[in-house]
């Protein structure tokens, strides 16, 4: 990993370099793979709710919209009033609890050698950090830094 100092940012600052971490290509096909099956897991066990869309197959913001905007329709011809809130969770991506996501996926299903391996990839990582010329190697979890990798959605 080569940290790249975001524009106009203090070098001597660690939040001045972008959280991103980059997979081998075998790390990314391993990733599809799982991804694929647990999302099939969900899907074939109607374990998400309907009306979630995020990362689901031909499902999208436009579905939420519809639904919401159906909604304030129902309740103006029925002359009732609609409350609508809408939530900005900023770096919400970053903010994801590895400990709880594998409760979560053990309670939905999700086991074995599947399991197992989520939880490897999540807790045993290792990168080589280049900068200025030196390099080393750091072990980490994810779980220490409250966070999944941006390719582990989607």
């Amino acid at each position: 990993m080569t940290p790249i100092l975001k524009r106009r940012k203090d070098k001597e600052k660690l939040a001045s370099y972008p959280h991103i971490l980059l997979t081998s290509t075998m790390g990314k096909t391993m990733e599809s793979i799982i991804n694929q099956h647990i999302k099939w897991n969900l899907e074939a066990n109607n374990i998400l709710a309907h009306q979630k869309a995020g990362f689901r197959s031909f499902r999208s913001t436009e579905d939420q919209t519809t639904y919401v905007a159906q909604e304030i329709e129902n309740a103006f011809q029925e002359k009732k009033v609609t409350l609508v809130t809408w939530v900005d969770l900023q770096r919400a991506f970053y903010k994801v609890w590895v400990d709880d996501t594998l409760v979560k996926l053990q309670r939905n299903g999700v086991g074995g050698t599947i399991y197992r391996s989520m939880k490897s990839y999540l807790f045993n990582r290792r990168t080589r950090v280049n900068l200025d010329g030196t390099s080393c190697t750091l072990s980490y979890s994810l779980s220490s830094l409250s966070s999944l990798s941006q390719r582990s959605v989607g």
